[in-house]
Formats: C-alpha cells, sequence, structure tokens
C-alpha cells in the first residue's frame, strides 16, 4: 500500500509490515520503506494516520516518520519479527484450528475486529469477542460449540422482545 503525507500531497513511501501488539490486539503502526534508490525503513505510528482506505495510508506529515529504533514497542516486535499472519490458531483446550490468513481491523481505532482462519479442511471467522488471547507464538480463541450453546433464545422470548 502506498503511503501519503497530508502535508506534502504525494506519495512518501510505501508499507512494508502492519506492526500489530499480541497484547493490545491492535495496530501500533507501519514499517515505512521510502526511497527506491537507497530505500530506509521507517516507522509511522498509528496515532499519525489520518485515513486508510484501498489506495493506501495517509498520514498527517512525512515527519512522523521516524527511526524504528525510537519506539521501543514497535522496535520489540520487529525485532522479534512478530506476524500475526500465519500464527497457529487453538481453542483454549489447545485444539488446533488452522492458522490465521488475514484479519481486519477497525480503521479508526486500529482493534482487531476479526480473524479469518484457515486449515486443509476449514475456513473459520472469529469476531473480536471470541479472541481470548494473541501471543507472540499462537492465537487463543474460545471454541465456536460454546459460544453457540450459550446463545439460546426461546421463542416465545423472541416474540415478547419485538415491538407491537
Amino acid at each position: 500500500m502506498a503511503v501519503g503525507a497530508m502535508n506534502e500531497r504525494a506519495k512518501i513511501g510505501v508499507v512494508r509490515k502492519i506492526i500489530i501488539s499480541p497484547d493490545e490486539g491492535r495496530i501500533l503502526g507501519f514499517t515505512v520503506k521510502i526511497g527506491a534508490i537507497l530505500p530506509k525503513i521507517k516507522v509511522v505510528s498509528f496515532y499519525d494516520v489520518i485515513d486508510i482506505d484501498a489506495n493506501g495510508v495517509v498520514i498527517r506529515a512525512s515527519e512522523n516518520l521516524i527511526n524504528i529504533k525510537d519506539v521501543v514497542r514497535i522496535a520489540e516486535l520487529v525485532e522479534k519479527r512478530f506476524s500475526l499472519i500465519g500464527l497457529p490458531v487453538e481453542t483454549k483446550t489447545k485444539k488446533s484450528l488452522g492458522r490465521v490468513s488475514d484479519a481486519l481491523a477497525e480503521s479508526q481505532s486500529g482493534d482487531i475486529l476479526r480473524l479469518y482462519v484457515s486449515s486443509m479442511f476449514n475456513r473459520l471467522v472469529f469476531e473480536k469477542s471470541q479472541i481470548e488471547k494473541i501471543t507472540l507464538a499462537k492465537v487463543i480463541v474460545k471454541e465456536e460449540r460454546e459460544s453457540k450453546a450459550r446463545q439460546k433464545v426461546s421463542l416465545a422470548t423472541e416474540k415478547a422482545t419485538e415491538p407491537a
């Protein structure tokens, strides 16, 4: 994705990686490649992002691109090569469900709203409420059957709550 700066009204780089905090389950920022001949990798905090759409990421100003080492939390995740995509997914009872194939994040807050999990036989979707924990090594989710069993609704209750 292209990265543009609002103050320059031009493309200033390309997103190389989305930095996600496993502890918070949200986007912390992006690593950005600047330049073609002697490229540099910089980082921009999610808080300096104005907009994200299909065309790219718009940041406030090119000055918001800083060295990775200047942001300790992001530097640690980059050093550990953490990536949400490809992480194994399992239930609390350690049943393997596959690997994260994609994720959906809310563009205003950066919160991870949904995880897409693929295996050889299944393609599953887990909403934010079903995600128990994201670690550097795996994602733990609530068991699908367990969450559906808790949501029993009788027809009598359903009709009683409908407006007349």
